[in-house]
């Protein structure tokens, strides 16, 4: 099974079973702190995905770590994925476990990357223009990117708006590459 698949079914099913007990915000938590942990400790993530240590070796260092730091069912989740061999896929997993509950909950991320912050007006149109009836809330993360030199990128799913001076010049400079002037002498 790919990896893809294996890290859909396993986050899927951590989201059947948070939404059968009511636990569907605590293990979102407990995903973003584990989320933190692998994106914040290289030792963390090459631990999980050694061969060479055992599961049962795995486990016992899980557990000593988050002891009484995790919910009683992501203990078991994690325990289930060392069992299945499927720890290195932890980080996918809760990734995608975070992109289901987000759609549970009816929440629109957003990503715009602009060259300068953006003013609370800006935000505040832009947050306006995300919100849909669909959709309950808008998570917006903003990040500077200097290189655009001016205008945004926004990114909302798999959708992308380009409106930076940089990808304008960019396309200029493909059109000036063509050379579509021809002399009349």
């Amino acid at each position: 099974m790919s990896t893809l698949r294996a890290s859909n079914r396993y986050a899927k099913a951590l989201l059947d079973l948070a939404r059968e007990r009511q636990s569907l915000d605590v293990i979102k938590a407990n995903s973003d702190t584990l989320l933190a942990v692998l994106k914040e400790s290289r030792d963390f993530r090459v631990f999980l995905k050694s061969p060479v240590i055992k599961p049962e070796q795995k486990l016992k260092t899980l557990a000593t770590a988050f002891s009484n730091q995790l919910d009683p069912l992501m203990d078991l989740f994690l325990a289930l994925l060392v069992k299945h061999g499927r720890e290195a896929h932890l980080e996918d997993v809760l990734e995608k476990y975070t992109s289901l509950y987000l759609a549970e909950k009816k929440v629109v991320r957003a990503r715009v990357a602009s060259a300068t912050p953006l003013t609370a007006e800006q935000v505040s149109q832009l947050l306006g223009l995300l919100q849909t009836p669909e959709s309950s809330d808008v998570q917006l993360e903003q990040v500077v990117d200097e290189s655009l030199i001016g205008g945004f990128v926004l990114r909302v799913a798999d959708q992308q708006v380009d409106a930076s001076v940089a990808s304008s010049l960019a396309k200029l400079e493909r059109e000036f590459e063509k050379n579509l002037y021809i002399a009349d002498f």
